[in-house]
């Protein structure tokens, strides 16, 4: 799992799935669902037409792409933390699990919670509309912090391994820091800028990541 091809496209998996949101975030549901601002997001009128929509769905899809993605790059790299004698390496595959289950439960939110929310407002017409809207969303946004924190996490991890080492590029390492930095944010206040770096640290590790030490072929 620890192969260069196995990390490369799990690594692309993610950045493309990243660049969805980033897509998604900066444009399109700015454009089509009037969401201009993350205070918009708290707005239960606006929400209550931008939940099921395809851009949300898009989302989702794109988190349970992720949470898959985010495993078995973990792995992979705790693999190759392990090969190379550094003690933390399940720590690596640790933090890379539990961002998955918190990408994956969020993927699934943005879809079945959908539907689960208009059920409630189909069928409960005389109770609060906004409630089911609230509860979604307070669930969609525990969630993503949770996966995007224990990443950034993973992502120091990987740089404290890769600096020890030599097992990636110095620019690289220093992204990651900066980008795992910028994630662990995001567990304390709405600041996400986050997703800018995350693209930047997946699109040069596709772009870099080195063969398997020993490794004779890419398979």
């Amino acid at each position: 799992m620890g192969s260069r091809t196995v990390l490369r496209r799990s690594a692309l998996v993610m950045a493309l799935a990243f660049t969805v949101h980033a897509l998604n975030g900066l444009f399109i549901e700015r454009a089509v669902l009037g969401l201009k601002s993350y205070t918009d997001y708290s707005v239960i009128t606006k929400l209550d037409t931008a939940i099921g929509s395809i851009p949300w769905r898009a989302s989702g899809v794109g988190h349970f792409l992720t949470a898959f993605a985010v495993l078995v790059l973990s792995v992979g790299l705790a693999e190759r933390a392990r090969d190379d004698g550094y003690a933390a390496w399940r720590l690596i595959a640790a933090l890379g699990t539990v961002s998955a289950a918190g990408f994956a439960v969020n993927g699934v939110s943005a879809s079945i919670g959908a539907q689960v929310v208009d059920l409630l407002q189909k069928y409960n017409p005389a109770e609060p509309t906004s409630s089911p809207i609230v509860a979604l969303t307070l669930i969609v946004s525990v969630l993503n912090a949770v996966a995007i924190t224990m990443f950034a996490g993973m992502l120091i991890s990987v740089s404290v391994w890769a600096r020890r080492t030599g097992a990636l590029p110095r620019g690289l390492i220093i992204t990651g820091w900066i980008a795992g930095i910028s994630g662990l944010i995001m567990g304390f206040a709405y600041i996400p800028a986050y997703l800018f770096v995350y693209l930047v640290w997946l699109w040069w590790f596709v772009a870099v990541v080195p063969e398997r030490r020993g490794a004779t072929s890419t398979a």
